[in-house]
């Protein structure tokens, strides 16, 4: 961060879109894969914003999104610890929109539901790409966000895919 700031001057805005998933039952899972989903999937997420938010604060603007899932807010089968993370990732966001939108700093959740990326390469059904969400969606949802009116500021959305079948 001290290499942007000193190469560009400020940081406008944090995309937290770092994550990964060890999808197992809780009986069948280590406490070393929960450590580095937790790893990742949060303190990841704390570094970075921990690394920006005094830059930001004094700017008195930025944004922060971070990019969760649906398994932040839904139980599924085999989600436990990934869904513990995301979770956790949502309370996260959701007391730091509080913190500092009082700096003029938006903080946002990215919901999305499945997206076509090796996140799970060892799953054993892969859905037709066609029916599943693309990085591209999620970038574009990243870009809503970011060209919203500085007045204005989204929290929070799901994005899924329109037909999953």
């Amino acid at each position: 961060m001290q290499k942007i700031l000193k190469g560009y001057g400020k940081i406008d805005h944090l995309i937290n879109n770092a994550g990964m998933g060890i999808l197992n039952k809780l009986v069948d899972s280590t406490l070393e894969e929960f450590k580095q989903q937790v790893d990742v999937n949060l303190y990841g997420v704390y570094n970075f914003t921990k690394a920006v938010i005094n830059h930001m604060i004094e700017n008195r603007k930025g944004s922060i999104i971070n990019i969760s899932s649906l398994a932040g807010k839904n139980a599924f089968v085999g989600g436990t610890m990934y869904g513990a993370t995301k979770h956790a990732l949502m309370g996260f966001t959701k007391s730091l929109m509080l913190e500092v939108r009082e700096y003029n700093i938006r903080v946002a959740a990215i919901c999305p539901g499945s997206v076509d990326t090796n996140f799970n390469p060892n799953r054993e059904v892969i859905p037709e790409k066609k029916n599943i969400l693309l990085s591209e969606d999620v970038a574009e949802t990243v870009m809503l966000v970011l060209k919203m009116p500085v007045r204005a500021m989204v929290s929070e959305i799901d994005i899924r895919p329109t037909n999953p079948k």
